[in-house]
């Protein structure tokens, strides 16, 4: 069995956190084309990659760090220490849009996939309020 996608992060500091975090705990895994530097290459995202056997494992030790982190963020709004994740569905276009030079890359992106492509985007909920950020609160 070969190598899978485990996940996709937005930006390469969060890719290489997972990508030690895992290699520390003995999972084979590496950052598909990390050194590639293009274009499309940034706006889909860092691809994690984890070798078959060791994906169930590799996704609890994602799972259980990132929710004791979340669990140390205070709310800017009401101050209580406690996030969750909520996934939500963008289009591809209004996602890349976000990013420095956007509109080109959307364009780009545009003609070389199919119109209508999705993604997940995570975003982060209070757990006492519930006010949502698209980026954790500093």
């Amino acid at each position: 069995m070969g190598y899978v996608l485990l996940k996709t992060f937005g930006n390469y500091i969060e890719a290489n956190i997972a990508l030690s975090m895992l290699e520390e705990e003995g999972i084979n895994c590496h950052i598909e084309d990390e050194n590639s530097v293009t274009l499309m290459y940034m706006a889909s995202g860092f691809r994690l990659m984890v070798y078959g056997t060791q994906v169930e494992r590799a996704e609890e030790i994602i799972k259980n760090a990132e929710a004791e982190y979340l669990k140390t963020i205070s709310c800017p709004v009401c101050h209580h220490s406690g996030f969750e994740i909520k996934y939500v569905t963008e289009s591809h276009e209004s996602a890349v849009r976000k990013l420095p030079l956007g509109r080109m890359i959307a364009l780009m992106s545009k003609m070389l996939t199919k119109e209508g492509t999705t993604m997940q985007v995570k975003h982060y909920v209070c757990s006492n309020c519930g006010k949502e950020f698209e980026d954790l609160p500093s």
